[in-house]
């Protein structure tokens, strides 16, 4: 009919254009008198305006209605070189606009799962609560292991594959739930790949979130999610024993023997320790930074993470020891 040949292609500015082409039909077709149409389309004008306003509402809820700030900070071994991490963010991106994508690191070391549990634990502490952090180190990537999200005690979101990663922020902020990630909603629409839970699971999950859905929606709670077999550092008379926890690209190793471990030891500035990595033993001093000592020299200390470290002043500590994240450490106290 000429009647819906008057109808305006709906664009940016629709509700305007919507509510004059209806002025002029109604007035072809009734005659109705031109001022009181108007009023009576202007009024269903706005009505439409706030309807469309309040269904775009709900594709992000306000900062009031969330648990979340709208930060997702980004962990994985996938490295630089390749799409991933690109076409990950792009599915955050439109899901979300409004987010703000932060890179903890995408060099950690591939399949290592301690490796990411550390990395995200000293990274995640520095971040504000409703943060939503996205880890993927995930060498069962399509198995049967499940994908989870995790709220903390202390308000922090992680989502990432149930696999350990999670260990040491569960154990550091505390647990208030683990759910299994199973609402096809929070997922990138179209058909999941075995391979690319990153991008098809775990980072649309963690939009979703940072957009402010309910973290209750994500999926059932998990009563027994997996943890690594970290053994907790412990001092016993003259020495204290943990293992080690971080290689960082010097060669320096942390183990998680922490800042009370080490003054229960009584250490001090200056002492002398006997440091075993695995089977190797090396005479050591306990100061404060790597200038303490000579070029070349062994030294521990305790690191910005609170966790001792032991290093060579410019030089590699990895090698010395041949040491390896899990290696077993024994700090034993000579003075």
């Amino acid at each position: 009919m000429a009647i819906t040949a008057s109808l305006p292609v709906l664009g940016a500015g629709w509700v305007p254009e919507f509510a004059i082409a209806c002025i002029k039909i109604l007035r072809r077709a009734f005659g109705v008198n031109r001022v009181t149409m108007r009023r009576l389309v202007l009024t269903i004008g706005l009505i439409m305006a706030l309807a469309v306003v309040g269904s775009g509402a709900g594709m992000a809820a306000s900062l009031a209605q969330r648990e979340t700030n709208g930060i997702v900070a980004f962990a994985t071994d996938w490295g630089t070189r390749d799409f991933y991490v690109g076409a990950a963010k792009g599915v955050a991106y439109s899901i979300f606009p409004e987010v703000r994508m932060v890179d903890i690191s995408h060099d950690i070391e591939p399949y290592n799962i301690g490796e990411g549990a550390i990395t995200l634990l000293l990274a995640a502490r520095e971040y504000p609560s409703g943060t939503v952090f996205v880890a993927v180190v995930d060498p069962g990537v399509g198995t049967e292991r499940r994908p989870i999200a995790l709220k903390t005690d202390d308000g922090k979101f992680f989502v990432g594959p149930d696999n350990g990663l999670f260990t040491m922020v569960m154990q550091e902020f505390g647990v208030a739930e683990v759910r299994e990630i199973t609402n096809k909603a929070f997922m990138r629409p179209g058909p999941t790949s075995f391979s690319f839970h990153g991008r098809d699971i775990f980072t649309p999950t963690a939009a979703n979130l940072a957009a402010g859905r309910k973290f209750e929606e994500v999926g059932a709670v998990v009563e027994d999610a997996i943890l690594l077999d970290i053994s907790p550092a412990r001092a016993e008379g003259n020495k204290a024993y943990g293992q080690v926890i971080m290689v960082d690209q010097y060669g320096n190793l942390q183990a998680n023997i922490s800042r009370s471990a080490v003054e229960e030891l009584g250490l001090a500035f200056g002492d002398s320790v006997c440091i075993t990595v695995g089977n190797i033993a090396a005479e050591s001093k306990f100061v404060n930074t790597y200038g303490d000592v000579p070029e070349g020299d062994d030294l521990v200390f305790i690191a910005s993470t609170e966790f001792l470290e032991i290093s060579i002043n410019m030089g590699d500590a990895k090698s010395k020891f041949d040491a390896n994240i899990g290696s077993p450490v024994v700090v034993e106290m000579l003075r």
